[in-house]
């Protein structure tokens, strides 16, 4: 297998896995045991750290949001691409964008936690460290259903 194939296959699982994760989030959102309510009992936030968290959710949604519409446009660039003859590099170009979005994506997650992490008191330090053992589960698609 070629390099360009490998690097495109693994490409294609990002993007692939980036819309499960994108499309769990959304249509989790309103759950009674959401990945919100998990986080607010697990860490033990209080009021105050519960209105700065809602907050830090809302930017988190807009730029994830801002971020998939974006790699949209970019996947509907990159099929149209089917259309015409075959130019590889055009191709090639398009998915590397598209990978470089996904790149952003998991950026924009981690720094989320990170604000999460930084609201937390040094009583809750603790719960904070067990939570990022289990944070790849929380959003997993097993563990939301």
């Amino acid at each position: 297998m070629s390099k360009s194939k490998f690097f495109k296959l693994i490409i294609l699982g990002l993007l692939i896995s980036n819309a499960i994760v994108v499309f769990m989030l959304i249509n989790g959102r309103d759950k009674k045991n959401g990945s919100k309510n998990i986080i607010i009992e697990k860490l033990h936030f209080d009021k105050e750290q519960i209105k700065n968290y809602e907050s830090y959710i809302q930017q988190h949604r807009k730029a994830i949001n801002e971020n998939e519409i974006t790699m949209n446009k970019l996947r509907s660039e990159l099929y149209q691409q089917l259309k015409h003859q075959q130019d590889t590099s055009k191709v090639d170009s398009i998915i590397s964008i598209i990978a470089n979005q996904q790149i952003i994506a998991e950026n924009i997650n981690y720094n989320h936690f990170l604000e999460i992490k930084k609201l937390c008191k040094p009583s809750q330090k603790e719960d904070f460290d067990e939570l990022t053992t289990k944070i790849a589960k929380l959003f997993s698609l097993k563990e939301r259903k």
